[in-house]
């Protein structure tokens, strides 16, 4: 696992640990012989003390909260230095990853400290309730051996199934300096070794997997076996994406603090609301007509979106409720840039095991108000006449 940069006592045995979980700091012993002393610890990340409190014996202290108010998010791919492997992309190199590190110091009646690398999202209280004392969840999956260690929600299994539409990169942790990767596309057997990984968080760009079976070997592939460390650890399998008259994408950080896109093929309707247009209006006195005349000053638009999110399956169903459930979605391909929005469902009712195609209705209230109304610009070229050609072509041609 990760060596820690002050190597203080171990919190979890994977050093590693999620602030949407409980992170407990806790001591046993017991001085009955001392009066309450109210000793003073503190927390610290980076370098600097984000927090300080005082203690008794024996304590029980939870400081997820505290780190999860503290610690940033995982950049997005396009977003950081394209320092890649192959398909791999490095989101964050191992110093990145030691900035995440958490101290929490005890001055007691011994001193102690304790150390972990804190990463932003969460498992479930199932699922964390189920793991129990000396396991975590990175030691189980995410860091394990012949497991599935992607940082997705849209399966717990083995075999990992994207449509072609919903393809986003897929987080995973590299803890380790001999990490070797082997993909195997199934149609043909072909394989790609990929290696020489430093420690640190990176990505599978699968369109750039994709892109090198079909460029090296002239295969289109859709189904990948993924090897670490030599041993199998899960299958990736590309689903071809329903026919849609409407089709729209939602972009979100799922419980385990990354971002994944799920698609909505239903209709949509956009409401646009004005809801302080009465309050706006004032009298305003007219020396023409020695009268007074209503007048108001621009109002705020607010804007709800309806859609009807198309058949889902009942895996898709429950990844569809952590998209409900995100802090931050976005929703791709209604203007040209991506917008900000609030999901919501009134009334979300599912079968576990459907005997009919299920399609559920989803709010979609975008984030942004306006007062100033007018289309959008996305790079400036849009005032522009277009060219009929490329640059490469002289003006005759435009």
């Amino acid at each position: 696992m990760f060596d820690l940069v002050n190597r203080p006592g171990k919190t979890t045995p994977s050093h590693i640990a999620f602030t949407g979980n409980p992170i407990i700091m806790r001591d046993n012993d017991t001085f009955p012989d001392q009066p309450v002393m109210g000793y003073p610890f503190e927390i610290v990340m980076d370098g600097l003390a984000i927090y300080r409190g005082r203690f008794n014996y024996p304590h029980v202290i939870n400081v997820a909260d505290i780190i999860n108010a503290y610690i940033k998010k995982l950049p997005e791919p396009d977003s950081v230095e394209p320092i890649t492997f192959g398909p791999l992309t490095q989101i964050e190199d191992e110093a990145e990853v030691a900035c995440r590190e958490v101290i929490v110091v005890f001055n007691g009646e011994y001193d102690e400290e304790m150390g972990f690398i804190a990463l932003p999202g969460g498992i479930s209280k199932q699922n964390f309730r189920r793991m129990g004392p000396g396991r975590d969840i990175f030691t189980e999956r995410f860091c394990a051996e012949g497991t599935n260690f992607f940082l997705t929600t849209r399966t717990a299994g083995w075999r990992i199934f994207i449509k072609e539409t919903e393809i986003y990169p897929l987080y995973f942790i590299n803890d380790s300096w001999d990490d070797q990767f082997h993909f195997v596309e199934k149609t043909t057997g072909l394989s790609w070794y990929v290696g020489d990984l430093g420690r640190g968080i990176y990505a599978l760009d699968v369109e750039a997997l994709r892109r090198h079976f079909f460029e090296e070997h002239g295969v289109l592939a859709n189904s990948f076996d993924v090897y670490r460390y030599e041993k199998f650890a899960c299958r990736i399998v590309i689903e071809q994406a329903d026919p849609s008259r409407e089709r729209y994408r939602l972009k979100f950080r799922n419980s385990l603090g990354v971002f994944e896109i799920i698609e909505i093929t239903g209709e949509m309707s956009i409401t646009p609301q004005w809801e302080d247009a009465e309050e706006a209006i004032f009298k305003r006195y007219d020396e023409a007509t020695a009268d007074y005349i209503s007048c108001r000053d621009r109002i705020e638009r607010k804007q709800k979106i309806t859609v009807q999110t198309g058949v889902k399956r009942p895996d898709e169903t429950r990844f569809l409720m952590d998209m409900l459930a995100s802090d931050e979605v976005y929703l791709l391909d209604l203007t040209g840039l991506p917008v900000r929005v609030i999901p919501s469902a009134e009334e979300f009712v599912y079968m576990p095991r459907p005997e009919s195609p299920q399609s559920f209705a989803i709010t979609l209230e975008l984030a942004d108000t306006e007062t100033n109304i007018l289309q959008e610009i996305i790079d400036g070229s849009e005032a522009r006449k277009p060219r009929v050609f490329s640059k490469q072509f002289s003006k005759q041609f435009n």
